[in-house]
């Protein structure tokens, strides 16, 4: 079904944020609470993987928390100079998660007016593509120049109006909508600045990101495991919050997923999970953990399961969050994820995810190239 993409913006509140089940819905079990209680989970939350404090996304923005969180730990893991200036100074380096918001805005409204409103998707989800894409285009800021507390419904209301409207005219001018949908932006959240001063240096957004913080955008990858992308190719993951139907998703099998994930994050790189957190075995629970409830993979999770899942709606794309640790107990892996709820929220921010949840429910990663093996990178530039 074909959706106008003012209307999607009701649906933005849906994207990135918990949905709770009812106990009824954890298959497999009358009593949901004693199968979690029973679940060997790890019982620390240390990790060798620098990362920065839990922060609270509002509205569905988890995409921009998660990745932004990703590029500040991998400032830390790359740039030695400014991981010492930051714990000399007793400080924690804190990228601006609402100054990829607006830039993704202005480019969802040009994708709207390109499209005439056909098949634009112009919510508040999104995807990490989308954050390196913006940073390339646009640089990033600290949240001290650009931190951004606002009423999200009411903004959402006008983005809305303004669509609407466009679409009930046929008005479809690409530079008239931008600067209606900048208006707006800039009321409810703030117009973006044009350059910041960093260490007594005036500087461009752009360069804070390449020059000061030393971040490549292009060095990130994604990758995902489904059946209808030739393996070890890239496509698209057909999926509402790929608004820009990015299909740069690199493809490998199910096991090849599982392995390239563990060895990132052995070696000391976060990776950015793209997840289903409406899931029962995720959202009922409060324990901070994320496992597959009884009856959701009854031989295990596999390659065919997953792409039914995801095929059937079983498994959505509803939030992003960043993998700072693995562990093993009684067999199992366990990723360590920082939220983007709060310190009340899981266990004082942080979900342990456990490996069966993370084969069938994460539908994909992104991780700096580096991470990843030398001959699976040649095979992918091999086959484009």
């Amino acid at each position: 079904m074909r959706v106008s993409s003012f209307s999607c913006i009701a649906l933005a509140a849906l994207f990135c944020v918990p949905a709770v089940a009812s106990p009824q819905e954890v298959q497999g079990t009358a009593d949901p609470a004693s199968f979690f209680d029973e679940v060997h989970a790890p019982n620390w939350l240390g990790t060798d993987i620098p990362h920065t404090s839990i922060k609270r996304q509002r509205g569905g923005t988890c995409w921009s928390f998660s990745t932004v969180a990703l590029l500040e730990s991998e400032a830390l893991r790359t740039n030695g100079a400014l991981a010492a200036t930051l714990a000399e100074a007793r400080t924690e380096l804190d990228l601006s998660d609402y100054y990829p918001v607006y830039w993704a805005y202005v480019e969802k409204a040009r994708e709207f007016a390109r499209r005439q409103g056909e098949d634009a998707r112009f919510t508040d989800g999104g995807l990490s593509h989308d954050v390196t894409r913006l940073v390339s285009e646009y640089g990033i800021v600290p949240e001290s120049d650009y931190a951004v507390v606002e009423d999200y419904g009411a903004m959402r209301q006008e983005l809305n109006a303004v669509l609407e409207a466009r679409t009930q005219s046929g008005d479809w001018d690409e530079t008239a909508i931008v600067a209606e949908i900048r208006d707006v932006l800039d009321r409810h959240l703030a117009p973006p600045p044009d350059r910041i001063t960093v260490d007594g240096r005036q500087m461009t957004p752009v360069e804070y990101a390449s020059e000061y913080l030393g971040l490549d955008p292009s060095d990130y990858l994604e990758i995902t495991s489904y059946t209808d992308i030739p393996m070890y190719g890239r496509g698209e993951l057909d999926v509402p919050d790929n608004w820009w139907d990015f299909d740069g998703y690199y493809n490998v099998p199910l096991d090849e997923f599982r392995r390239l994930t563990n060895a990132a994050l052995d070696a000391g790189y976060p990776v950015v999970f793209d997840m289903d957190w409406g899931d029962p075995g995720a959202s009922w629970n409060e324990a901070g953990l994320a496992v597959l409830p009884p009856g959701a993979a009854p031989g295990g999770p596999d390659q065919a399961l997953r792409q039914a899942d995801l095929e059937s709606g079983r498994t959505t794309d509803d939030h992003l969050v960043l993998a700072v640790d693995r562990r093993q107990v009684d067999g199992h892996d366990w990723y360590l994820i920082k939220n983007s709820h709060g310190t009340d929220s899981g266990r004082r921010g942080y979900v342990w995810v456990r490996g069966d949840y993370m084969a069938l429910r994460v539908l994909a990663v992104m991780v700096h190239r580096d991470a990843i093996d030398p001959a699976l990178i040649s095979r992918f530039e091999a086959t484009g």
